[in-house]
């Protein structure tokens, strides 16, 4: 099965490369795209963040899982000069999953939270920069909605709400369109992966 994994991520991301940012057109069965199914089955979930265009903004963000059918739409707006409610300095992160990859476990500790927001959210929360992570590796590439993404450790940040705690990195890879849509924002761009910390 591991094979069969890392020959499907390198498959997606030269099929990526080759069609310069080309999706499948049908993301659960791979058809048109000459992958194998492995390639394409739909747990590969998860949250990403649409970078608004600016005639649309605010908000600047959305976090949505909306391309692998699910219902989360969280608008995120620039916070200048507010202070962050919150600090994840010194959280143990055991339990992450970002699309088809397992980021924690092993676990892994956020060593710096920054003390004032980043974003506010639609949802009655902030976003928070991060940084200074002990123990992190991160699975690269991996897949979300079908598509291939490389995560990156610069600039992630972590959005705490009534509803959910979600940690996001940036990405690389398949960012352009199609894109869902959504209700406050036309994306231009796939900016971040996420997942929801347990």
């Amino acid at each position: 099965m591991r094979m069969r994994l890392l020959v499907c991520i390198t498959t997606i991301l030269l099929a990526g490369t080759a069609l310069a940012q080309q999706m499948c057109p049908d993301p659960n069965s791979c058809a048109g795209c000459n992958l194998p199914k492995e390639c394409c089955q739909s747990n590969q979930g998860g949250l990403l963040v649409y970078e608004c265009a600016t005639a649309t903004r605010p908000p600047d963000f959305v976090i949505s899982d909306k391309e692998t059918g699910g219902s989360i739409e969280i608008d995120l707006t620039a916070a200048k000069g507010v202070p962050a409610s919150f600090s994840v300095a010194g959280l143990i992160v055991t339990n992450l999953i970002i699309g088809n990859a397992t980021v924690a476990p092993p676990p892994f500790t956020i060593g710096s939270s920054a003390n004032s927001a980043r974003f506010t959210t639609s949802d009655g929360g902030q976003c928070v920069g991060v940084s200074n992570f002990s123990g992190l590796v991160l699975p690269n590439p991996i897949v979300v909605a079908g598509r291939a993404l490389t995560l990156s450790k610069s600039n992630p940040f972590f959005c705490r709400s009534p509803a959910r705690d979600i940690l996001c990195f940036q990405v690389k890879g398949q960012v352009g369109a199609p894109f869902p849509s959504l209700t406050n924002c036309t994306p231009d761009r796939v900016e971040y992966a996420c997942g929801t910390v347990h």
